[in-house]
């Protein structure tokens, strides 16, 4: 399954400048792989305060387990998500 998760945070508990909150990301994106999730993509908006993540994973249980670290760095929405071409065929079964 495919997920598109929004993490946003504010400049107080920003990670750029923060050698230890750098660290927790930085090890989640790594050990990533060991709980069974592939990162297709992470992108960021650094000013914003922003950051967008496509993974790939079995269940929502090991995605929630890749977020557990960084939840003291802000809030993230969750979305699991389909290519358009994956919704146009689902709905041509009908």
């Amino acid at each position: 399954m495919l997920f598109h998760a929004t993490h946003t945070h504010s400049y107080q508990t920003c990670h750029a400048h923060d050698e230890e909150r750098k660290a927790k990301v930085i090890e989640a994106v790594q050990s990533s792989g060991e709980i069974g999730i592939k990162i297709h993509g992470i992108y960021v908006d650094p000013p914003g305060h922003v950051g967008y993540f496509v993974l790939e994973a079995d269940t929502m249980e090991q995605v929630v387990q890749f977020f557990d670290p960084l939840l003291e760095l802000g809030d993230t929405d969750i979305h699991p998500v389909m290519s358009m071409q994956a919704a146009l065929d689902t709905l041509k079964k009908d």
